[in-house]
């Protein structure tokens, strides 16, 4: 099983009045011939896809060109993407049901169902290897939000701490 794991794309970032649009196209030029070199059965985007929650169309159009190359380039190959802080979680998870359907897992925000309960499953990927077998799970969380948290009651205990304990340990 080979991985292949990255975060902090941070597309849309300006620095100094100047748009980065150059080093990211770089970047992700770069990744798609690291995936090919390193032969990556997954490529894991670990949090802050982009650098504002509301990024420009010229940022979506590079996220969304780079997963379809990937998607192209390397068929079999696992992609999970996971929010991060600077990432919207609704952002994210509105082309969820494109993404699905092209083997691609977003996880943007935390997963509920209807009825307000952790929906586990969308937060469990199977990482398959070059043979088609699955051979590592991601357990892909994304950035928690306090109000993401159970609520913790219990005195001398940091809810927050406990709180994110728990999510972990129910995932």
């Amino acid at each position: 099983m080979r991985l292949l794991h990255t975060s902090d794309w941070h597309l849309g970032h300006v620095l100094h009045d100047r748009p980065r649009t150059y080093e990211h196209d770089r970047f992700l030029a770069w990744l798609l011939e690291a995936l090919a070199t390193e032969r990556a059965d997954a490529l894991v985007v670990a949090g802050d896809v982009f650098d504002v929650a509301n990024p420009s169309t010229e940022a979506l159009d590079a996220f969304y060109d780079f997963v379809a190359s990937a998607r192209n380039r390397f068929p079999r190959l696992a992609i999970v993407i996971v929010g991060g802080n600077h990432d919207s979680p609704s952002r994210l998870d509105v082309t969820n049901p494109i993404l699905d359907r092209l083997g691609v897992r977003v996880v943007g925000g935390l997963p509920r169902g209807a009825d307000g309960a952790l929906d586990v499953e969308r937060l469990l990927v199977p990482l398959p290897d070059a043979h088609g077998r699955v051979a590592a799970w991601c357990v892909a969380v994304p950035f928690l939000r306090p109000t993401d948290l159970p609520v913790v009651t219990e005195a001398g205990v940091d809810p927050l701490v406990e709180g994110v304990r728990r999510l972990y340990a129910a995932a």
